[in-house]
């Protein structure tokens, strides 16, 4: 994995005129990639050293399943694939940020210092672009043109018309594979399909699933015949147990 998200994502935005690129300066904090161009973060207690703070981010990074970075500065930033894989650059920047929706995997003491920080970090929200229009998730679904050889293999549909390359999952029933789209908006392109025993995106406190489908993946609708994305923000409609619910939300702060 590599910071080239973090770049494209602002390099976008400052390219179409929508804001310069910023950096929330309270360190240390978490950042989740939820779809591109908005990022989720948790602010962490600063009295933790990096050993305890990567641990967490580990943690949280395994139960959501997205792309997260833990940044410890504006030059150091350790980011962790979604496979689990880790690499230490840049802080990540621009983009639109999002905070309390999703939950850490760990609950942290309200010192006044961390409130003061999580108060900050709303600041910013606040001070950012204007939320106008509508957040799209990948408007690519994360597909690929597909080579020759798998535009011959994958061309055309089983007898049920069900798309090439698509199988039934023997344990939940859906549709999974890799095939060409069958929407002509996407003519000539490889999507991977999941079915739903590959949602393994978690809530960070609950760990219950954030969603009835994995994020940030598609899924095929037999009765329509379309490839359906859904995107990392549909986990934002998950809502934990009254246990689990132990973090405050920046508006019971102020």
């Amino acid at each position: 994995m590599d910071n080239t998200y973090a770049v494209q994502d602002s390099h976008a935005a400052m390219t179409l005129g929508l804001w310069p690129t910023r950096l929330f300066d309270g360190f240390p904090y978490l950042v989740t990639r939820v779809v591109p161009a908005m990022y989720h973060i948790i602010v962490l207690p600063d009295e933790l050293d990096e050993t305890e703070l990567l641990g967490i981010a580990r943690q949280q990074a395994g139960l959501n399943v997205l792309e997260t970075c833990l940044v410890l500065s504006a030059d150091a930033a350790i980011y962790i694939a979604t496979s689990g894989q880790e690499y230490r650059g840049k802080a990540p920047r621009g983009g639109e940020i999002i905070v309390d929706r999703l939950r850490p995997c760990r609950a942290f003491t309200q010192t006044a210092k961390l409130c003061a920080r999580r108060l900050a970090l709303a600041r910013f929200v606040e001070q950012g672009p204007p939320r106008t229009g509508y957040m799209f998730g990948d408007l690519t679904k994360g597909g690929r043109t597909a080579t020759f050889e798998e535009t011959i293999m994958l061309a055309g549909t089983h007898a049920n018309g069900v798309p090439r390359g698509l199988a039934r999952c023997t344990n939940c029933g859906d549709w999974r594979g890799r095939c060409l789209d069958p929407s002509p908006d996407f003519a000539g392109q490889l999507m991977q399909v999941h079915c739903r025993c590959a949602n393994d995106n978690r809530c960070g406190a609950c760990e219950e699933l954030l969603h009835t489908r994995k994020l940030n993946a598609n899924q095929y609708n037999e009765t329509d015949g379309h490839i359906w994305h859904t995107p990392g923000f549909s986990g934002f409609s998950h809502a934990c147990g009254t246990d689990s619910a132990t973090t405050p939300r920046l508006g019971d702060l102020s």
